[in-house]
């Protein structure tokens, strides 16, 4: 998975089979699963813009350092509710793989806390949607999602008419309404999702995966 805002590659590996299995029928995480995540930075060009291969994936360059997260039962007693993940436990490890005891752990756990549905996975749903047969048709889309960024940035509908959301990325992305805390399934590649708002007013947004992506949608 390629991460824009960041300029990485990335790679997510999972420790058994029966993980792997788990993640693509969209089950929750056997105990004992370690995912690893493999961070590498994008190889840029003379303007700064990541280099895309003959595959459309970003070109990787020097590694980063890795990102674990690791299911124990009984694990994550001792965090306060409001941003424990379940029996999961994170780390990071700079390239040489010392532990990275700077890192900011409360943030893993923020991020990752409003997808407890998906066992606080966020990638889960695109490693689900591996291999599914791509539509016929590319949905009509209001908002395109391309390159970490929506655009248009702003819209404007009536109300009582839906706005629609179409993913362009490799990354997963969500749309999270902030007045309504309304959000929408994790969207991977090609898929979509539309939002109606009933009443007249102005809805900023963001992505639930990556809050620095935001959005207005104007109902009049």
């Amino acid at each position: 998975m390629d991460r824009y805002d960041t300029k990485q590659y990335r790679e997510l590996y999972a420790s058994t089979q029966a993980a792997v299995d788990a993640m693509k029928a969209g089950r929750p995480l056997p105990d004992g699963t370690v995912l690893t995540l493999v961070q590498y930075k994008a190889q840029v060009d003379a303007a700064g813009a990541p280099v895309r291969g003959a595959n459309g994936r970003f070109v990787k360059g020097d590694l980063v350092g890795f990102t674990v997260m690791e299911k124990r039962a009984g694990w994550g007693t001792e965090y306060p509710a409001e941003w424990r993940n379940g029996d999961w436990e994170y780390a990071a490890f700079n390239p040489a793989g010392v532990l990275n005891d700077k890192a900011n752990y409360k943030g893993c756990f923020e991020c990752h806390k409003p997808h407890e549905k998906m066992d606080y996975v966020i990638s889960l749903a695109a490693i689900r949607a591996m291999g599914a047969a791509a539509a016929s048709a590319a949905p009509r889309s209001d908002v395109s999602i391309m390159a970490f960024a929506f655009g248009p940035n702003k819209v404007t509908v009536d109300a009582g008419k839906p706005v629609t959301w179409v993913n362009g990325d490799e990354s997963p992305h969500q749309i999270a309404i902030t007045s309504t805390k309304a959000r929408s399934p994790i969207l991977t590649k090609g898929q979509s999702h539309a939002m109606t708002f009933a009443s007249a007013g102005t809805y900023e947004y963001m992505c639930g995966l990556h809050p620095n992506m935001k959005g207005t949608v104007e109902v009049r």
